[in-house]
């Protein structure tokens, strides 16, 4: 032998090979044995709602405006300048009322078809001299029958009234001393261009003459639909008035215009109508008409509600429990159901389905 000293094959090496194959065993499947499994993250847990109270309802804002209509509170007879406007505008005028006076002379209301178009004096006959003779005896001043004879009781009691008006005493009615009206009380107020200093002429209108009640109008701008079959609720004051609809008209530029009044024909403002301003700019009054009335109840989102093909409506509970329940009204992506309570847990409806009022 080249070399005197004999190999030896160690004997401990498979033993040590089968340790070393048994740990790594060991390790694998002893990994397998403790690490948790893996979930399926795919699986959907279904979205729940709880059912709460709710109000629902949809509406459109509506402007709407009041609108006097006035006409000439008769025509005076005086020539000069207005020294004086005695009423205000909006207020109540009654027989002999003072209206204004032009060169410090009064001018005075009175009730009478005809317009003072004469001086009146003792002797003078006619349907004018009986309207003077009314009106005196309503002041107080004349007894016995308005007959159309300016006679010497007459002259007598419009010496009286002149007194009172702080006036010569001549016992003679001028054309400018009254203003008739076909009725009074009335509102006025002063017309445009009818401030003091103004010089006035034979025939003008210082006064306009308002209706009782204003209309109430309620303007569609073009393009804009409006039911005029719904009602209006009007803010009037601390008051919520249900108006309706009693008639429509198109402008020139293409706006609808609806007149509105309560359900039993009045006018909006009721008794109250010596709230509404006469100035338009300020005659405005917010408004809305109710498309769907509000409903309060027991509500969830609309994509809880789902349907069965039978057009039923139902929710689920989460244990998949079918409801069946009644849909009492909508709106805002909200729904009112009846057939449920309040506080209850239900499954929204899923999106991929297209079973909800929300898909």
């Amino acid at each position: 032998m080249a070399d005197g000293r004999a190999r030896v094959r160690p004997r401990s090496l498979p033993w040590v090979l089968a340790v070393v194959v048994a740990a790594g065993l060991g390790v694998v499947f002893g990994r397998w044995a403790f690490v948790a499994p893996q979930v399926d993250e795919s699986i959907d847990v279904p979205a729940t709602v709880r059912v709460a109270e709710l109000t629902v309802g949809r509406s459109l804002p509506v402007p709407v405006s009041a609108v006097w209509d006035a006409r000439p509170f008769g025509v005076g007879a005086a020539v000069g300048v207005l020294t004086s406007v005695d009423v205000a505008d909006g207020g109540s005028v009654n027989a002999g009322d003072r209206l204004y006076s032009v060169g410090l002379r009064p001018v005075v209301a009175a009730v009478g078809e005809v317009p003072a178009f004469r001086d009146l004096f003792q002797g003078a006959k006619g349907a004018d001299v009986a309207q003077v003779q009314r009106f005196l005896a309503g002041a107080g001043f004349l007894t016995g029958e308005a007959d159309g004879d300016f006679d010497p009781a007459t002259a007598t009691a419009v010496r009286a009234w002149q007194k009172s008006l702080g006036v010569e005493r001549d016992g003679v009615v001028r054309a400018a001393d009254i203003v008739f009206a076909s009725a009074l009380p009335a509102r006025v107020q002063v017309a445009d261009g009818f401030g003091v200093g103004a010089r006035v002429t034979d025939g003008d209108a210082v006064l306009s003459l308002l209706d009782g009640e204003p209309a109430f109008v309620a303007t569609v701008p073009a393009g804009v639909s409006v039911d005029a079959a719904l009602p209006i609720e009007v803010a009037f004051g601390d008051e919520s008035v249900t108006a309706v609809v009693a008639g429509s008209r198109d402008d020139q530029s293409g706006n609808r215009i609806l007149t509105l009044t309560r359900e039993d024909g009045s006018s909006v403002c009721g008794d109250r109508c010596d709230l509404v301003p006469l100035d338009p700019a300020e005659a405005v009054f917010d408004a809305r008409q109710v498309v769907t009335p509000e409903v309060t109840g027991p509500g969830v989102p609309a994509a809880a509600v789902w349907f069965e093909a039978s057009g039923e409506a139902y929710v689920v509970l989460p244990d998949g429990t079918k409801t069946p329940v009644t849909i009492l009204g909508q709106g805002q992506g909200s729904v009112v159901l009846g057939g449920v309570e309040e506080g209850t847990v239900v499954v929204l409806a899923d999106e991929t389905t297209g079973t909800g009022t929300g898909s």
